[in-house]
């Protein structure tokens, strides 16, 4: 994948038509950027913001992620109908500072908690292989597509070590590898409710190619 910088990022949603908040500072533009490869269980795609500061300078930081499921629940689906695949697209409002992991609170952390509404497919063929085509082929597209309130929440793998794999820690969600990333982001995104008052997160979500 080629450098990410805030003029590709800029393009792209332009490009897409999506909306792009740069008028106020620390407005951010939460995205995620999902790799061509559709064999599954490594960290090669990224999530990041864009953003202006308070003097109005446009920053970018941008982290190695997953955006997809890993091997693990695409061989061992969680609903009988499939594990969720994000659908690219602009999800907005779709998320808030919360926790993940709500329903063990031993194990629950900060992280940017779904609250609204997202576009999802199902995958089924119990194979380790992504297919994107459910919703890149408009008419499989059409069959499969749903929205729901499904827990795909912004958070992190280990806390205790850098992963290679992702093992269990995304059927659906968006993870990133490192720990610390989610602490810069959750940081930021304080600094948005600070400066803006606005407690919710619109999440982009983008394919590879489309940068």
């Amino acid at each position: 994948m080629k450098p990410i910088t805030f003029d590709i990022i800029e393009q792209a949603f332009i490009k897409n038509k999506y909306n792009l908040y740069l008028e106020k500072a620390y407005d951010l533009n939460l995205f995620g950027i999902r790799s061509s490869n559709s064999k599954s269980d490594s960290f090669d795609d990224f999530i990041g913001c864009v953003y202006v500061d308070d003097k109005f300078n446009k920053q970018i930081v941008v982290f190695p992620a997953t955006t997809d499921p890993g091997k693990h629940w695409l061989l061992n689906p969680m609903n009988v109908k499939g594990t969720i695949i994000m659908v690219p697209g602009q999800h907005k409002n779709a998320y808030k500072i919360g926790f993940h992991n709500i329903g063990n609170p031993k194990e629950a952390y900060p992280a940017f908690q779904q609250v609204g509404l997202m576009t999802y497919v199902r995958d089924n063929d119990k194979s380790e292989y992504l297919d994107f085509n459910l919703y890149r082929d408009l008419t499989v597209r059409a069959k499969n597509i749903f929205t729901s309130l499904a827990a795909t929440n912004i958070h992190r793998a280990s806390k205790w070590k850098k992963l290679f794999n992702i093992g269990m820690y995304s059927a659906g969600c968006q993870v990133l590898q490192n720990d610390a990333d989610l602490t810069v982001l959750l940081d930021l995104g304080k600094k948005q409710i600070e400066y803006t008052g606005y407690k919710k997160f619109t999440y982009t979500l983008f394919e590879e190619f489309e940068l």
